[in-house]
């Protein structure tokens, strides 16, 4: 295997890793936003050791680009693309945080309904960069992509409707703002997937 090839391994690796990661703080993250809240409040402490595990992934992919001449697609590309995974986890760190950080003794509906999508397109990001390596003769790729888009769209139908349920029923001035800051970082935490999979589009595109 040449030096060239070995390179690029290590980044398909990498971000193999780093999808294998993401979905475990999802699984965390799932589990707080769920109908069994408060109980599994106890675990929004432990978001925050994995948001720094993922960290510490993302700067092993920073530290192998400073270091390489070779990627094996574009550098910027590689860069945003890292970029993007980390801000899934800022995002979904962010929101079980607040949950805490606003003392929220309640869950609701739409919450749940958030989380599970966010799970869901977590997933297939996972499926994504598990095939990147051979994303130039892999169809599933790009289709995988399509479907985060498809999911995001749900996602973000069951965010519009949960904004509209707040301002609606008889809720407590309080409760309105505590939940639409929580609301508001799990949408992101959505469309965040949706940027990361915007990117390996574009690198397919890119490579036709």
């Amino acid at each position: 295997m040449s030096r060239v090839k070995r390179r690029e391994d290590v980044f398909y690796r990498l971000f193999r890793e780093y999808g294998e990661k993401i979905v475990a703080v999802g699984e965390i993250y799932a589990k707080i936003f769920s109908n069994d809240y408060p109980d599994t409040r106890t675990l929004i402490h432990s978001m925050k050791d994995y948001e720094n595990v993922c960290d510490d992934q993302a700067k092993k992919i920073f530290m192998e680009l400073s270091n390489s001449f070779i990627t094996p697609f574009d550098r910027e590309d590689i860069s945003v693309l890292t970029k993007r995974m980390d801000d899934i986890v800022d995002y979904m760190e962010a929101a079980a945080s607040r949950m805490e950080l606003f003392d929220v003794t309640g869950m609701r509906p739409e919450a749940v309904r958030l989380a599970e999508v966010t799970v869901q397109a977590i997933g297939e990001l996972a499926k994504i960069t598990d095939r990147l390596s051979n994303f130039k003769k892999d169809h599933t790729v790009m289709e995988l992509c399509l479907g985060v888009d498809v999911i995001e769209d749900e996602g973000d139908a069951v965010y519009k409707t949960a904004l509209a349920d707040l301002f609606h029923e008889d809720v407590p001035t309080l409760e309105i703002m505590k939940w639409s800051r929580v609301f508001d970082r799990m949408e992101l935490a959505l469309n965040a997937c949706e940027h990361a999979c915007d990117i390996v589009q574009g690198v397919v595109m890119k490579n036709a």
